[in-house]
């Protein structure tokens, strides 16, 4: 999976905003029963979790969810199949989750466990050639929709920060593909 630059990343959201409403039913039912667990991340507790901050922010997070869904579609395939895509999903969320954690102050931790935390959240991005001109193309459209109003800027951090997870879990997911390849 190659990392993609902006104006890519423009062509091929703009291509997947034109999907009529039943191609996008049809498209969410299908990630819904082969992918359960980033179906979840898109509609479950992570947008749950960003609509007790602000409703709005929560509907941006879904809405741009689908978008990153469709870009990875439109740009590299269909989604991989893997086996228990469930605990797939968990065990990747999981260890992003303590990545993260280790980056913040806030969570007292082992020093020597942040540090190999954060050697280990900076590897991964790079071996998952996270699509970082995607992640700002998001960051912009999060803090440009926050602007409007200002309760929504609340909800920033986590929406922005769910995104980066979706969009680190996608690219592990068609990782899974390169790896059974080689």
């Amino acid at each position: 999976m190659r990392v993609l630059d902006s104006i890519e990343i423009e062509k091929i959201i703009s291509k997947g905003r034109l999907i009529s409403e039943q191609k996008i039913t049809a498209m969410l039912d299908e990630l819904e029963i082969k992918h359960p667990g980033i179906y979840r991340v898109i509609y479950g507790e992570p947008s749950d979790g960003i609509a007790l901050i602000n409703k709005e922010m929560a509907e941006l997070y879904i809405d741009l969810s689908f978008d990153v869904v469709c870009f990875f579609i439109n740009a590299f395939g269909e989604l991989p199949v893997v086996n228990d895509e469930e605990q797939f999903v968990f065990k990747k969320l999981s260890l992003i989750d303590a990545e993260l954690k280790s980056l913040t102050k806030e969570i007292p931790m082992n020093s020597k466990f942040r540090k190999t935390l954060q050697e280990r959240f900076v590897q991964r991005c790079f071996e998952a050639n996270i699509q970082l001109e995607l992640m700002q193309y998001l960051e912009v459209k999060v803090v440009k929709y926050a602007s409007f109003k200002k309760k929504r800027k609340k909800a920033i951090r986590i929406t922005s920060n769910l995104l980066f997870i979706l969009v680190r879990l996608m690219g592990d997911l068609y990782k899974t593909i390169e790896t059974k390849d080689v």
